[in-house]
């Protein structure tokens, strides 16, 4: 009842989504801005309105979304555009046939299935899912196994969510197998950010995912980039580098030179720096603020010796 009464709420107002529009309206365009994709390319922006009006589902209540990450292989900021768990359940509930699920259950390498996973030193190896749909006789099964869909780092150590909450994720797997498999027509070609965690090649950071995921997407970039020893930058951090880069007015290309020069080595995003290197660009923002304001004091003391100068010189 609450994903009705919330789509219902989001459905309307401002930001409301009409299927004949062509592009974003000036209100969508800020809202667009505060989830960060104001910057990609008008054909991806324009491609993530398409698939929104499609699916019917809401970017702004979060059950779509597009997401920039780093493409390593072609050194560019590459978009891609999915949905979570939550929005695959929105579409099979519009089709008036969806009847809910069974309970998600787990099996080890026993194979012996269970309605809770309390083992905290090893992940399930499966996971199951079955959907009920209105005109059929037994639910569509799923089974996701772990192996498969977890996301890993560099030295296949499970990263993020994937470790900290494996019977979540691989559960959310085996539900969205089960939703896509019950209700085909509704949701090919649309996939969650669990499902494609894997995807980012080993040891090459690559397109991250959404929502929740977006946690996920990041940690696995890390991982593969740093140490897992190595202490990442904190929230704080990345708060007062982005202000003091906001306040020296600096461009993307400005800051990753300055990231470049006080770390000894490219980072393509604040998300990658250790905390270590952090105090390091911030010792860097700092000297670059004053010598900022050392150029601005020198400009105003040049101004005074001049207009003193003339003064005498006129007094004279």
């Amino acid at each position: 009842m609450s994903t009705t009464n919330e789509v219902a709420v989001s459905n309307v107002g401002v930001l409301a989504l009409d299927p004949h529009q062509t592009e974003w309206t000036e209100p969508q365009k800020a809202a667009l801005a505060q989830i960060g994709i104001d910057k990609a390319p008008i054909g991806d922006q324009l491609s993530f309105l398409h698939q929104a009006q499609r699916t019917g589902l809401d970017p702004f209540a979060r059950q779509i979304y597009m997401i920039g990450r780093w493409d390593w292989k072609n050194k560019q900021e590459k978009y891609t555009i999915q949905a979570g768990v939550d929005g695959l359940r929105v579409i099979a509930e519009r089709t008036g046939r969806y009847e809910g699920r069974t309970p998600i259950s787990w099996c080890g390498e026993d194979g012996v299935w269970r309605d809770v996973w309390l083992d905290r030193r090893n992940p399930p190896t499966a996971a199951r899912c079955g959907v009920y749909k209105q005109g059929f006789r037994e639910p569509l099964v799923a089974v996701a196994v772990f192996s498969e869909y977890v996301a890993t780092n560099k030295d296949g150590a499970p990263v993020a969510l994937w470790s900290s909450k494996p019977s979540h994720m691989i559960g959310k797997v085996a539900e969205s197998l089960a939703l896509r498999a019950a209700f085909p027509h509704d949701l090919s070609g649309i996939y969650t950010p669990e499902e494609m965690d894997q995807d980012t090649p080993q040891g090459e950071p690559g397109v991250g995912q959404a929502g929740e995921s977006i946690a996920t997407a990041d940690a696995a970039q890390i991982s593969m980039y740093q140490p897992a020893s190595e202490q990442m930058v904190t929230s704080e951090q990345k708060a007062e580098i982005a202000g003091r880069i906001r306040d020296l007015k600096m461009g993307r290309e400005e800051g990753l030179a300055l990231y470049a020069e006080a770390t000894g080595r490219e980072i393509p995003t604040t998300n990658l720096l250790t905390s270590a290197e952090a105090e390091k660009v911030l010792d860097a923002l700092v000297a670059r603020s004053q010598e900022s304001e050392e150029v601005a004091d020198a400009e105003v003391v040049d101004e005074d010796e001049a207009t003193f100068d003339e003064y005498v010189g006129g007094a004279a």
